[in-house]
């Protein structure tokens, strides 16, 4: 069976729903210039299977119905696919037509054994949808891709460009995609789960298998990091708010602190292609939401302690006006073809990376449990936090943030103590370490405001200089009645 490799690409919902506007543009593009398209509209019905990987649905076309199976053959993530596919035509008797499908094929025999139990829809996400498709056979310097434009009343334009796994053909659907992209108003496409949400992503837990190598570690680890990024960049589109950027960015510092997990892994093309779009991504993302917190909770704070609020009006007013303009530039960001590139180079970058094997695999419960250790003793060897400069503090917050992400990523391998107790000591421990943080930012950053009085100027400093203090106090307590990390013996 034919292994297809797969790039799928969303665009922005047409103001009459249709896809028409899109395909004149994809049309004009060098690539489907000379290529007749074929238009189709069908009905699809998933069917529940409770076998991972798998993927089961009926198509109806003009009175002809098509039973579909799709094994996912690498490692899930948002905007690419290297599956296998299985079809069969579906007669009358939809029940019978899957116990025929399941035994067509011995590859069918376990994941569909119990297939036919669900012939009939019995949830909302089973019911039948009508789909409009649009579809380009495209000779790619050899690799033949079928381009398929589609829309339906419940999710965006999608784009997928699909093609056989032959030599060539992953350079070749992602040159297209690149291509489609610099055209026409394309993103790389969420999860499934997350394309029509508008609701904040946030991280996923990750259950790693136990026997996974290292490799296939930081590929799941980085997959689950795209679900976050790409499912709240797809959902701000529709309306930006504050937990939209701090999801955002919190789905790239999972994706820094990843890279400081394995920089191994870090290959000239992610220092050459990558890296310097990240940083100017994460830049804008950082100041947004650092004038989220300076604006909704920093001035807040000051003026609820203060004996005259009202003095503190004005300045929230302009910070918040200061808030909008940073947002803004979050929000043309995302627009921009720069971005689109950003995570279309991500995605490449990741399912190349995917698609290799180390010359000598390590088991990744080996790996996490020295990565663990190391980290662990960067913050445990550190003296009193209270006798500690401000940015040594910092260091330690930053060391003991990527520590619980690094708890968060090889869960499925820790204690069950380390998992509950010590990562909550953590998360108790960045959070006070980075509220005295916020403090020292919030007071430069009044300091550069022209709204701001000299009276609010030395009040911030003293409320940093105060928050200083007590919350190293505190960091300290936190941080000596840690539990040790363990990674499980019986691994």
């Amino acid at each position: 069976m034919t292994v297809w490799v797969e790039v799928a690409l969303q665009a922005h919902r047409s103001d009459d729903g249709s896809i028409g506007a899109l395909a004149a543009v994809l049309q004009g593009t060098a690539a489907f210039l000379n290529v007749t398209p074929v238009s189709t509209r069908l009905a699809t019905r998933a069917i529940a299977l409770k076998t991972p990987g798998w993927r089961l649905f009926v198509d109806t076309l003009e009175g002809a119905r098509t039973l579909c199976a799709v094994q996912d053959d690498s490692t899930p993530m948002p905007g690419f696919a290297r599956y296998r596919t299985f079809a069969r035509p579906a007669g009358d008797d939809l029940a019978a037509s899957l116990i025929e499908f399941a035994q067509a094929d011995d590859a069918l025999r376990a994941p569909l054994a119990k297939a036919h139990r669900q012939s009939e829809p019995n949830a909302e996400d089973q019911l039948e949808r009508e789909i409009e498709r649009i579809e380009w056979r495209i000779d790619a310097g050899g690799a033949d891709i079928l381009a398929t434009l589609e829309t339906s009343a419940d999710a965006p334009p999608a784009l997928r460009l699909a093609s056989p796994a032959v030599n060539g053909a992953l350079d070749a659907v992602f040159r297209l995609a690149g291509e489609v992209i610099d055209a026409a108003p394309f993103f790389i496409a969420p999860d499934e789960t997350h394309e029509t949400q508008t609701e904040p992503v946030y991280a996923a837990k990750l259950d790693l298998p136990r026997k996974a190598t290292q490799r296939e570690a930081f590929a799941a680890i980085a997959a689950s990091v795209a679900e976050q990024w790409f499912g709240n960049a797809a959902a701000a589109r529709a309306s930006l708010g504050d937990e939209h950027v701090h999801q955002l960015r919190v789905a790239q510092r999972r994706l820094k602190t990843l890279l400081k997990l394995f920089p191994g892994y870090v290959d000239e093309a992610w220092n050459t292609r990558l890296a310097p779009d990240l940083t100017w991504f994460g830049d804008r993302l950082a100041d947004a939401r650092d004038w989220d917190v300076f604006t909704d909770k920093t001035l807040p704070a000051y003026a609820a302690s203060d004996d005259s609020a009202e003095r503190w009006q004005t300045l929230i007013a302009a910070a918040d006006a200061k808030r909008g303009v940073a947002r803004e530039r979050v929000r043309d960001a995302l627009a921009s073809k720069r971005y689109a590139r950003l995570a279309l180079a991500f995605v490449e970058w990741l399912a190349r990376f995917a698609s290799q094997e180390d010359a000598e695999p390590v088991r990744f419960v080996t790996y996490a449990e020295k990565r663990i250790r190391k980290d662990y003793r960067r913050i445990a060897r550190v003296p009193d936090l209270a006798a500690l400069e401000a940015h040594e503090r910092h260091r330690v917050r930053i060391h003991a943030k990527r520590l619980r992400y690094a708890l968060e990523f090889f869960r499925s391998v820790t204690s069950r103590r380390t998992r509950e107790d010590t990562a909550k000591r953590l998360g108790e421990l960045q959070g006070v370490l980075g509220e005295a943080n916020d403090a020292a930012v919030a007071a430069d950053r009044l300091a550069s405001m022209p709204e701001a009085s000299d009276y609010q100027r030395g009040f911030a400093r003293a409320w940093g200089a105060a928050s200083a203090q007590k919350d190293a106090v505190e960091g300290e307590r936190l941080l000596r009645s840690m539990p040790r990390p363990r990674v499980r013996s019986s691994i």
